[in-house]
Order: C-alpha cells, then structure tokens, then sequence
C-alpha cells in the first residue's frame, strides 16, 4: 500500500517551485498594466479639463473683442497652456469666423481646441504614444453692442 501512495503521490505531480513564477506572472500581466493605468488617467483629465477651459477664454476673448482676432487667440492658448502646466505646441485652436472680421450683434462665436493627450504616461521617466481631444465653446455676441459706424 505504500508504493501505491508514493507513486499516487508522484502521479498528481510535485507543486514545489511554482509560487515564484506565479509571482513574476501575476505582476508582469496583471500589476504593471493596471499600475500604468491608474498613473495614466489622471493625466487624461487633466488635459480634457484644460482643454475645456482653454476653449472657454478663447471664445469669450473674442466675442468681447468684436472681431476675429485669431492672433488674440492664439496669444491666449499660448498663455493659459503655459499656466496650465502644458506645452503651447501640444495646444492648437479653430475659430468658426473670417479673421479679421467684425463679429455680428447677437451671433455667436466658436472655439475648438485640440489638445494632444499621450496615451501612457509614466511620470518623471516617458510618454508613450498620444492622441488628440478635441471640444469646442460657443459664447454668444453681446446682442446690445454698439459698434462704430
């Protein structure tokens, strides 16, 4: 009846050494991957937000101008992306008007920006890959403005 159960034994198979690749799997398939992912959203949402407010203060800064200004525009995406923590480069804005053109009493102006948001960030070492989001404000033209003749 021993050598029975020695050779049971043997049969279901020895389960020494196998705590060690299962660590190293469950870390390299699992662990990493959702560790880079929850280092990655925040900067997701960062550059959406940024990229709202961005939009907000390009469109108002044109409409109480009165005039298609994209230079306007672009010094504002220039100014909010550097106080915002991001490069002006990775930044860009459309305006829905002629440039240089008055804009109409009680018409509307909008602003898209597109704003490049990396894919994968890992903080102080890489960024890896990237793609862009875009959103758009629309500030309505003061319907009482007086413009000069």
């Amino acid at each position: 009846m021993t050598q029975w159960r020695r050779r049971r034994r043997g049969a279901c198979g020895d389960e020494r050494g196998f705590v060690a690749a299962e660590l190293a799997l469950g870390v390299g398939l699992l662990l990493f991957p959702v560790a880079l992912l929850v280092l990655t959203l925040p900067t997701w949402s960062e550059r959406q937000a940024s990229g709202r407010a961005i939009a907000r203060e390009v469109a108002r800064t044109v409409a109480v101008e009165g005039t298609c200004d994209r230079v306007a525009a672009n010094d504002v995406v220039r100014t909010m992306a550097g106080n915002l923590g991001l490069d002006p480069a990775d930044v860009s804005v459309v305006l829905n008007c002629m440039s240089g053109s008055a804009l109409p009493r009680g018409g509307s102006l909008t602003a898209s920006v597109t704003v490049v948001i990396p894919a994968v960030t890992i903080p102080t070492i890489a960024q890896v890959g990237q793609r862009h989001w875009t959103t758009s404000h629309t500030e309505a033209i003061d319907p009482y403005r007086s413009f000069e003749p």
